[in-house]
Protein backbone atom coordinates (compact mmCIF):
# COMPACT_ATOMS: atom_id res chain seq x y z
CA UNK A 1 0.00 0.00 0.00
CA UNK A 2 2.89 2.36 0.77
CA UNK A 3 4.24 1.85 -2.76
CA UNK A 4 0.90 2.84 -4.23
CA UNK A 5 0.69 5.98 -2.18
CA UNK A 6 4.30 6.90 -2.81
CA UNK A 7 3.32 6.98 -6.46
CA UNK A 8 0.30 9.11 -5.65
CA UNK A 9 2.36 11.55 -3.59
CA UNK A 10 4.80 12.00 -6.44
CA UNK A 11 2.10 12.11 -9.13
CA UNK A 12 0.75 15.38 -10.43
CA UNK A 13 -1.24 16.60 -13.35
CA UNK A 14 1.02 16.86 -16.38
CA UNK A 15 1.28 20.21 -18.08
CA UNK A 16 1.67 18.75 -21.58
CA UNK A 17 -1.42 17.22 -23.06
CA UNK A 18 -0.85 13.57 -23.86
CA UNK A 19 -2.85 10.32 -23.96
CA UNK A 20 -2.76 7.92 -21.00
CA UNK A 21 0.37 5.75 -20.71
CA UNK A 22 -1.46 2.58 -19.65
CA UNK A 23 -2.74 1.62 -23.12
CA UNK A 24 -1.72 -1.31 -25.34
CA UNK A 25 0.91 -0.72 -28.07
CA UNK A 26 -0.37 0.77 -31.31
CA UNK A 27 0.91 -2.08 -33.50
CA UNK A 28 -0.86 -4.69 -31.36
CA UNK A 29 -4.07 -2.64 -31.46
CA UNK A 30 -3.85 -2.37 -35.25
CA UNK A 31 -3.63 -6.15 -35.60
CA UNK A 32 -6.48 -6.71 -33.17
CA UNK A 33 -8.77 -4.25 -34.93
CA UNK A 34 -7.93 -5.59 -38.38
CA UNK A 35 -9.05 -9.06 -37.25
CA UNK A 36 -12.47 -7.90 -36.04
CA UNK A 37 -15.38 -9.50 -37.96
CA UNK A 38 -17.21 -6.18 -38.11
CA UNK A 39 -14.20 -4.55 -39.78
CA UNK A 40 -13.81 -7.41 -42.26
CA UNK A 41 -17.51 -7.29 -43.07
CA UNK A 42 -17.23 -3.55 -43.79
CA UNK A 43 -14.22 -4.23 -46.01
CA UNK A 44 -16.30 -6.74 -47.97
CA UNK A 45 -18.96 -4.06 -48.39
CA UNK A 46 -16.32 -1.89 -50.05
CA UNK A 47 -15.88 -4.56 -52.70
CA UNK A 48 -19.65 -4.62 -53.13
CA UNK A 49 -19.65 -0.84 -53.65
CA UNK A 50 -16.75 -1.07 -56.11
CA UNK A 51 -18.66 -3.65 -58.12
CA UNK A 52 -21.74 -1.41 -58.07
CA UNK A 53 -19.56 1.49 -59.24
CA UNK A 54 -18.27 -0.61 -62.15
CA UNK A 55 -21.83 -1.55 -63.06
CA UNK A 56 -22.97 2.06 -63.04
CA UNK A 57 -19.98 3.16 -65.07
CA UNK A 58 -20.73 0.50 -67.68
CA UNK A 59 -24.42 1.27 -67.67
CA UNK A 60 -27.35 -1.08 -67.55
CA UNK A 61 -28.15 -0.76 -71.28
CA UNK A 62 -27.09 -3.82 -73.26
CA UNK A 63 -27.22 -4.90 -76.86
CA UNK A 64 -30.22 -6.98 -77.95
CA UNK A 65 -30.27 -9.24 -80.98
CA UNK A 66 -33.57 -9.76 -82.82
CA UNK A 67 -34.10 -12.61 -85.24
CA UNK A 68 -37.34 -13.30 -87.05
CA UNK A 69 -38.33 -15.75 -89.77
CA UNK A 70 -41.52 -16.02 -91.81
CA UNK A 71 -43.03 -17.76 -94.84
CA UNK A 72 -44.97 -15.55 -97.24
CA UNK A 73 -47.75 -17.01 -99.40
CA UNK A 74 -48.20 -15.26 -102.73
CA UNK A 75 -51.55 -15.79 -104.48
CA UNK A 76 -50.27 -16.01 -108.00
CA UNK A 77 -46.88 -17.42 -107.31
CA UNK A 78 -44.76 -19.57 -105.14
CA UNK A 79 -44.41 -19.42 -101.38
CA UNK A 80 -41.20 -17.64 -100.23
CA UNK A 81 -39.13 -17.63 -97.04
CA UNK A 82 -38.19 -14.36 -95.45
CA UNK A 83 -36.10 -13.44 -92.42
CA UNK A 84 -34.86 -10.42 -90.50
CA UNK A 85 -31.81 -9.98 -88.24
CA UNK A 86 -31.33 -6.90 -86.12
CA UNK A 87 -29.20 -5.47 -83.31
CA UNK A 88 -30.36 -2.62 -81.05
CA UNK A 89 -29.22 -0.92 -77.87
CA UNK A 90 -30.48 1.94 -75.70
CA UNK A 91 -28.04 4.84 -75.34
CA UNK A 92 -27.64 7.10 -72.31
CA UNK A 93 -28.21 10.72 -73.07
CA UNK A 94 -25.31 13.13 -72.48
CA UNK A 95 -24.65 13.80 -68.78
CA UNK A 96 -26.26 10.62 -67.48
CA UNK A 97 -23.09 8.53 -67.67
CA UNK A 98 -21.14 11.14 -65.71
CA UNK A 99 -23.84 11.20 -63.03
CA UNK A 100 -23.82 7.40 -62.80
CA UNK A 101 -20.04 7.42 -62.40
CA UNK A 102 -20.22 10.01 -59.63
CA UNK A 103 -23.01 8.09 -57.87
CA UNK A 104 -20.90 4.93 -57.89
CA UNK A 105 -17.77 6.74 -56.72
CA UNK A 106 -19.68 8.34 -53.84
CA UNK A 107 -20.98 4.92 -52.84
CA UNK A 108 -17.41 3.60 -52.70
CA UNK A 109 -16.36 6.58 -50.56
CA UNK A 110 -19.24 5.91 -48.16
CA UNK A 111 -18.29 2.22 -47.93
CA UNK A 112 -14.70 3.11 -47.11
CA UNK A 113 -15.87 5.48 -44.41
CA UNK A 114 -17.93 2.61 -42.98
CA UNK A 115 -14.76 0.53 -42.73
CA UNK A 116 -13.08 3.28 -40.75
CA UNK A 117 -16.22 3.70 -38.63
CA UNK A 118 -16.29 -0.05 -37.89
CA UNK A 119 -12.63 0.09 -36.89
CA UNK A 120 -13.33 3.11 -34.69
CA UNK A 121 -16.25 1.40 -32.97
CA UNK A 122 -14.10 -1.70 -32.38
CA UNK A 123 -11.42 0.53 -30.85
CA UNK A 124 -14.01 1.99 -28.47
CA UNK A 125 -14.99 -1.53 -27.40
CA UNK A 126 -11.32 -2.38 -26.95
CA UNK A 127 -10.85 0.60 -24.63
CA UNK A 128 -13.86 -0.41 -22.55
CA UNK A 129 -12.73 -4.04 -22.19
CA UNK A 130 -9.14 -2.97 -21.55
CA UNK A 131 -10.02 -0.69 -18.65
CA UNK A 132 -12.49 -3.23 -17.28
CA UNK A 133 -9.52 -5.57 -16.87
CA UNK A 134 -7.37 -2.84 -15.35
CA UNK A 135 -10.03 -1.99 -12.77
CA UNK A 136 -10.64 -5.64 -11.91
CA UNK A 137 -6.92 -6.41 -11.65
CA UNK A 138 -6.31 -3.39 -9.45
CA UNK A 139 -9.20 -4.31 -7.15
CA UNK A 140 -7.91 -7.88 -6.83
CA UNK A 141 -4.37 -6.68 -6.12
CA UNK A 142 -5.47 -4.24 -3.40
CA UNK A 143 -7.63 -6.87 -1.71
CA UNK A 144 -4.73 -9.32 -1.82
CA UNK A 145 -2.52 -6.69 -0.21
CA UNK A 146 -5.18 -6.22 2.46
CA UNK A 147 -5.17 -9.96 3.09
CA UNK A 148 -1.41 -9.97 3.52
CA UNK A 149 -1.54 -7.08 5.95
CA UNK A 150 -4.29 -8.72 8.00
CA UNK A 151 -2.35 -11.98 8.13
CA UNK A 152 0.57 -10.11 9.60
CA UNK A 153 -1.76 -8.37 12.06
CA UNK A 154 -3.39 -11.66 13.09
CA UNK A 155 0.04 -13.22 13.70
CA UNK A 156 1.06 -10.24 15.81
CA UNK A 157 -2.14 -10.38 17.85
CA UNK A 158 -1.78 -14.14 18.34
CA UNK A 159 1.81 -13.67 19.57
CA UNK A 160 0.72 -10.96 21.99
CA UNK A 161 -2.14 -13.14 23.23
CA UNK A 162 0.30 -15.94 24.03
CA UNK A 163 2.33 -13.50 26.10
CA UNK A 164 -0.82 -12.34 27.82
CA UNK A 165 -0.64 -8.86 26.31
CA UNK A 166 -3.85 -9.25 24.29
CA UNK A 167 -7.26 -10.76 24.91
CA UNK A 168 -8.44 -13.86 23.08
CA UNK A 169 -11.31 -11.73 21.70
CA UNK A 170 -8.80 -9.69 19.71
CA UNK A 171 -7.50 -12.90 18.12
CA UNK A 172 -11.03 -13.78 17.07
CA UNK A 173 -11.52 -10.26 15.69
CA UNK A 174 -8.30 -10.49 13.68
CA UNK A 175 -9.25 -13.91 12.31
CA UNK A 176 -12.76 -12.70 11.34
CA UNK A 177 -11.33 -9.65 9.56
CA UNK A 178 -8.85 -11.88 7.74
CA UNK A 179 -11.55 -14.34 6.68
CA UNK A 180 -13.72 -11.52 5.35
CA UNK A 181 -10.79 -10.06 3.42
CA UNK A 182 -9.90 -13.46 1.96
CA UNK A 183 -13.48 -13.89 0.76
CA UNK A 184 -13.47 -10.44 -0.83
CA UNK A 185 -10.10 -11.14 -2.42
CA UNK A 186 -11.41 -14.40 -3.90
CA UNK A 187 -14.42 -12.58 -5.38
CA UNK A 188 -12.18 -9.82 -6.76
CA UNK A 189 -9.82 -12.37 -8.33
CA UNK A 190 -12.75 -14.19 -9.94
CA UNK A 191 -14.00 -10.92 -11.42
CA UNK A 192 -10.53 -10.12 -12.70
CA UNK A 193 -10.29 -13.49 -14.42
CA UNK A 194 -13.76 -13.01 -15.95
CA UNK A 195 -12.77 -9.57 -17.26
CA UNK A 196 -9.64 -11.02 -18.85
CA UNK A 197 -11.66 -13.78 -20.48
CA UNK A 198 -14.07 -11.21 -21.93
CA UNK A 199 -11.16 -9.22 -23.33
CA UNK A 200 -9.61 -12.36 -24.84
CA UNK A 201 -12.96 -13.44 -26.31
CA UNK A 202 -13.48 -10.14 -28.15
CA UNK A 203 -9.83 -9.39 -28.94
CA UNK A 204 -7.84 -12.65 -28.90
CA UNK A 205 -4.87 -10.95 -30.58
CA UNK A 206 -4.51 -8.56 -27.63
CA UNK A 207 -2.42 -9.61 -24.61
CA UNK A 208 -3.80 -8.81 -21.18
CA UNK A 209 -2.75 -5.54 -19.54
CA UNK A 210 0.36 -5.59 -17.42
CA UNK A 211 0.85 -3.53 -14.26
CA UNK A 212 0.78 0.19 -14.97
CA UNK A 213 0.06 3.22 -12.81
CA UNK A 214 -0.35 5.99 -15.36
CA UNK A 215 -1.19 9.45 -14.09
CA UNK A 216 -4.14 11.20 -15.78
CA UNK A 217 -3.24 14.33 -17.73
CA UNK A 218 -6.05 16.87 -17.93
CA UNK A 219 -7.06 18.17 -21.37
CA UNK A 220 -5.26 21.40 -22.17
CA UNK A 221 -7.10 22.40 -25.36
CA UNK A 222 -10.63 23.73 -24.85
CA UNK A 223 -13.68 21.71 -25.79
CA UNK A 224 -14.22 23.72 -28.99
CA UNK A 225 -10.81 22.63 -30.31
CA UNK A 226 -11.60 18.99 -29.60
CA UNK A 227 -15.01 19.35 -31.22
CA UNK A 228 -13.32 20.63 -34.36
CA UNK A 229 -10.92 17.71 -34.40
CA UNK A 230 -13.67 15.18 -33.99
CA UNK A 231 -16.06 16.78 -36.47
CA UNK A 232 -13.34 16.88 -39.12
CA UNK A 233 -12.65 13.16 -38.87
CA UNK A 234 -15.79 11.55 -37.42
CA UNK A 235 -16.52 8.59 -39.67
CA UNK A 236 -20.19 8.20 -38.80
CA UNK A 237 -20.67 11.83 -39.73
CA UNK A 238 -18.64 11.34 -42.90
CA UNK A 239 -20.80 8.36 -43.83
CA UNK A 240 -23.90 10.53 -43.43
CA UNK A 241 -22.33 13.25 -45.58
CA UNK A 242 -21.38 10.75 -48.30
CA UNK A 243 -24.89 9.32 -48.25
CA UNK A 244 -26.29 12.84 -48.59
CA UNK A 245 -24.01 13.49 -51.57
CA UNK A 246 -25.16 10.26 -53.16
CA UNK A 247 -28.82 11.03 -52.48
CA UNK A 248 -28.48 14.41 -54.16
CA UNK A 249 -26.83 12.81 -57.17
CA UNK A 250 -29.57 10.19 -57.31
CA UNK A 251 -32.18 12.95 -57.21
CA UNK A 252 -30.44 14.70 -60.07
CA UNK A 253 -30.20 11.40 -61.93
CA UNK A 254 -33.90 10.70 -61.42
CA UNK A 255 -34.68 14.12 -62.85
CA UNK A 256 -32.67 13.31 -65.97
CA UNK A 257 -34.71 10.12 -66.39
CA UNK A 258 -37.70 12.29 -67.24
CA UNK A 259 -35.93 12.51 -70.59
CA UNK A 260 -35.95 8.83 -71.67
CA UNK A 261 -32.99 7.21 -73.37
CA UNK A 262 -33.51 6.38 -77.04
CA UNK A 263 -32.84 2.94 -78.48
CA UNK A 264 -30.94 2.69 -81.76
CA UNK A 265 -30.91 -0.41 -83.93
CA UNK A 266 -29.62 -1.78 -87.17
CA UNK A 267 -31.34 -4.57 -89.06
CA UNK A 268 -30.87 -6.67 -92.18
CA UNK A 269 -33.83 -8.38 -93.84
CA UNK A 270 -34.31 -10.82 -96.68
CA UNK A 271 -37.67 -10.69 -98.50
CA UNK A 272 -39.26 -12.31 -101.50
CA UNK A 273 -37.14 -15.40 -101.04
CA UNK A 274 -33.95 -13.44 -101.20
CA UNK A 275 -34.85 -11.33 -104.21
CA UNK A 276 -34.96 -8.25 -101.98
CA UNK A 277 -32.39 -7.21 -99.38
CA UNK A 278 -33.23 -4.56 -96.84
CA UNK A 279 -30.74 -2.71 -94.59
CA UNK A 280 -32.39 -0.37 -92.15
CA UNK A 281 -32.01 1.72 -89.00
CA UNK A 282 -34.52 1.82 -86.16
CA UNK A 283 -35.05 4.42 -83.46
CA UNK A 284 -37.41 4.01 -80.53
CA UNK A 285 -38.13 6.43 -77.72
CA UNK A 286 -40.21 5.64 -74.60
CA UNK A 287 -42.93 8.11 -73.82
CA UNK A 288 -42.41 9.32 -70.23
CA UNK A 289 -45.30 8.86 -67.86
CA UNK A 290 -46.13 10.03 -64.33
CA UNK A 291 -43.97 7.27 -62.77
CA UNK A 292 -40.78 9.05 -63.78
CA UNK A 293 -41.91 12.32 -62.23
CA UNK A 294 -42.92 10.52 -59.05
CA UNK A 295 -39.51 8.83 -58.90
CA UNK A 296 -37.80 12.22 -59.21
CA UNK A 297 -39.93 13.67 -56.40
CA UNK A 298 -39.20 10.65 -54.22
CA UNK A 299 -35.43 10.90 -54.69
CA UNK A 300 -35.57 14.63 -53.91
CA UNK A 301 -37.38 13.82 -50.66
CA UNK A 302 -34.73 11.20 -49.81
CA UNK A 303 -32.04 13.86 -50.25
CA UNK A 304 -33.92 16.21 -47.93
CA UNK A 305 -34.17 13.46 -45.31
CA UNK A 306 -30.45 12.72 -45.61
CA UNK A 307 -29.65 16.40 -45.12
CA UNK A 308 -31.64 16.44 -41.89
CA UNK A 309 -29.85 13.27 -40.80
CA UNK A 310 -26.49 14.97 -41.35
CA UNK A 311 -27.63 17.92 -39.23
CA UNK A 312 -28.83 15.59 -36.47
CA UNK A 313 -25.56 13.64 -36.55
CA UNK A 314 -23.55 16.85 -36.32
CA UNK A 315 -25.48 17.95 -33.24
CA UNK A 316 -25.18 14.55 -31.59
CA UNK A 317 -21.45 14.26 -32.28
CA UNK A 318 -20.81 17.76 -30.96
CA UNK A 319 -22.78 16.96 -27.79
CA UNK A 320 -21.00 13.63 -27.34
CA UNK A 321 -17.51 15.07 -27.62
CA UNK A 322 -18.44 17.88 -25.23
CA UNK A 323 -19.65 15.29 -22.71
CA UNK A 324 -16.47 13.22 -23.13
CA UNK A 325 -14.28 16.30 -22.74
CA UNK A 326 -16.04 17.33 -19.53
CA UNK A 327 -15.91 13.75 -18.27
CA UNK A 328 -12.15 13.66 -18.84
CA UNK A 329 -11.53 17.08 -17.27
CA UNK A 330 -13.78 16.47 -14.26
CA UNK A 331 -12.41 12.94 -13.94
CA UNK A 332 -8.89 14.23 -13.42
CA UNK A 333 -10.12 16.74 -10.84
CA UNK A 334 -12.17 14.05 -9.10
CA UNK A 335 -9.15 11.74 -8.99
CA UNK A 336 -7.04 14.50 -7.43
CA UNK A 337 -9.60 15.14 -4.70
CA UNK A 338 -10.04 11.44 -3.92
CA UNK A 339 -6.29 10.90 -3.97
CA UNK A 340 -5.84 13.70 -1.43
CA UNK A 341 -8.57 12.23 0.77
CA UNK A 342 -7.14 8.74 0.46
CA UNK A 343 -3.67 9.89 1.49
CA UNK A 344 -5.12 11.27 4.70
CA UNK A 345 -7.09 8.10 5.42
CA UNK A 346 -4.07 5.87 4.70
CA UNK A 347 -1.91 7.99 6.98
CA UNK A 348 -4.52 7.65 9.71
CA UNK A 349 -4.55 3.86 9.25
CA UNK A 350 -0.76 3.72 9.49
CA UNK A 351 -0.81 5.73 12.72
CA UNK A 352 -3.59 3.54 14.13
CA UNK A 353 -1.57 0.40 13.35
CA UNK A 354 1.52 1.83 15.00
CA UNK A 355 -0.49 2.89 18.05
CA UNK A 356 -2.02 -0.59 18.30
CA UNK A 357 1.42 -2.17 18.15
CA UNK A 358 2.39 0.03 21.11
CA UNK A 359 -0.76 -0.95 22.96
CA UNK A 360 -2.22 2.53 22.74
CA UNK A 361 -5.12 1.76 20.35
CA UNK A 362 -7.79 -0.91 20.22
CA UNK A 363 -7.87 -3.60 17.55
CA UNK A 364 -11.44 -2.79 16.53
CA UNK A 365 -10.55 0.80 15.73
CA UNK A 366 -7.39 -0.32 13.94
CA UNK A 367 -9.28 -2.77 11.74
CA UNK A 368 -11.85 -0.12 10.89
CA UNK A 369 -9.06 2.29 9.97
CA UNK A 370 -7.47 -0.36 7.72
CA UNK A 371 -10.77 -0.99 5.95
CA UNK A 372 -11.38 2.74 5.51
CA UNK A 373 -7.91 3.07 3.99
CA UNK A 374 -8.65 0.23 1.56
CA UNK A 375 -11.98 1.75 0.53
CA UNK A 376 -10.40 5.16 0.02
CA UNK A 377 -7.55 3.66 -2.00
CA UNK A 378 -9.97 1.70 -4.18
CA UNK A 379 -12.05 4.83 -4.79
CA UNK A 380 -9.00 6.90 -5.71
CA UNK A 381 -7.50 4.25 -7.99
CA UNK A 382 -10.80 3.64 -9.74
CA UNK A 383 -11.15 7.39 -10.22
CA UNK A 384 -7.68 7.43 -11.77
CA UNK A 385 -8.59 4.65 -14.21
CA UNK A 386 -11.94 6.28 -15.00
CA UNK A 387 -10.12 9.52 -15.84
CA UNK A 388 -7.61 7.67 -18.01
CA UNK A 389 -10.39 5.88 -19.86
CA UNK A 390 -12.23 9.15 -20.53
CA UNK A 391 -9.00 10.74 -21.74
CA UNK A 392 -8.28 7.77 -24.00
CA UNK A 393 -11.81 8.01 -25.44
CA UNK A 394 -11.26 11.72 -26.06
CA UNK A 395 -8.00 11.05 -27.91
CA UNK A 396 -9.52 8.16 -29.83
CA UNK A 397 -12.52 10.19 -31.02
CA UNK A 398 -10.12 13.00 -31.97
CA UNK A 399 -8.13 10.49 -34.07
CA UNK A 400 -4.92 11.20 -32.17
CA UNK A 401 -4.60 8.04 -30.11
CA UNK A 402 -3.69 5.26 -32.54
CA UNK A 403 -2.77 5.35 -36.24
CA UNK A 404 -5.80 3.34 -37.30
CA UNK A 405 -4.83 1.73 -40.59
CA UNK A 406 -7.19 2.25 -43.51
CA UNK A 407 -8.84 5.49 -42.33
CA UNK A 408 -10.15 7.77 -45.03
CA UNK A 409 -9.42 11.48 -44.71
Amino acid sequence: MKAVWLMMLLAGVAHAESPPADLPPADVVARALAAQPSVRAAQAEVRVAEAAHARLRAGEHEYAVNLSAQRRQVDAGRDVNEWSLGVERPWRLPGKADLDDRIGATGVDAARERVADARHEAARQLLERWYDVRRADLTAALWQRQVEGLRTARQAVATRAKRGDAAHLEVLQAEAALAEAEAEAAVAEARAQAARRRLAAHFPELPGPGPAEATPSAPVDPVAVWQGRVMDAHHELMVAVRELDQARLLAERAETERRPDPSLGLFLASEQGGDERVLGLTVSLPLPGPARAAEARGQAAVAEARAERVAATQRRVAAEIEAVWHEAASGVARWQRQADAARAVVRQAELATRAHDLGEYGLTETLLARRAALDATLAAEHARLDANQALARLWLDGHQLWPLEGESH
